[in-house]
C-alpha cells in the first residue's frame, strides 16, 4: 500500500509557514491546525525546512521557556526528509528509521503536499493488519464450513 491509497492528500490542507515566520506564530498554527508539523516555504513556494514540535522544544529549553523575537528560520530543519505519494508505507517507516524522525513530507511532483506524521502511519498498517485478520479469519471459516 502506498501513501497515496492510504491518506486522502486531495482534501488535505498543507500547513505551513515561512523562514521569517515569528515561532510563537508557528506554534499558535500548529495548535489552531492540531498539526504537529509545519511545512516551511520559501518565497517561490519551494520547501525550505519543517518545524516540528520537537524543535519548538529545543527553543523553548534554549531560551528559557520565551518565544519573543524568535524565527522559525533558526530552528527548523532545512535538510528535509520527503518522500513521494507513491512511497510504500513501510518504506516511509524505513525512513523514519534510518533518519530519526517522526515526520516526513510528502511531495508530488517536487511540491509539498502533506505531512505525514508517525502515528497516522502506524494508524494505517495497525488497519491493513486488521483487515488482514479480519479476511483470513473469514477463509478460515468459510474453508471449514
Amino acid at each position: 500500500m502506498t501513501i497515496k491509497s492510504m491518506f486522502d492528500l486531495d482534501n488535505q490542507s498543507l500547513s505551513s509557514g515561512t523562514p521569517d515566520m515569528p515561532m510563537k506564530q508557528a506554534v499558535e498554527q500548529m495548535v489552531e491546525k492540531r498539526a504537529n508539523a509545519l511545512v516551511i516555504l520559501a518565497n517561490d513556494e519551494s520547501l525550505a525546512g519543517i518545524i516540528t514540535d520537537h524543535d519548538v522544544m529545543r527553543a523553548l529549553a534554549k531560551n528559557e521557556g520565551q518565544l519573543v523575537d524568535m524565527i522559525v528560520g533558526d530552528w527548523m530543519t532545512s535538510n528535509v526528509i520527503t518522500c513521494s505519494s507513491s512511497t510504500r508505507l513501510s518504506d516511509a517507516m524505513k525512513l523514519m528509521g534510518r533518519h530519526k524522525i517522526r515526520h516526513l513530507v510528502v511531495e508530488e511532483e517536487g511540491n509539498p503536499v502533506a505531512v505525514i506524521g508517525i502515528r497516522a502511519l502506524l494508524s494505517k498498517i495497525h488497519e491493513l493488519d486488521e483487515l488482514e485478520i479480519n479476511v483470513l479469519r473469514d477463509m478460515a471459516v468459510a474453508r471449514s464450513a
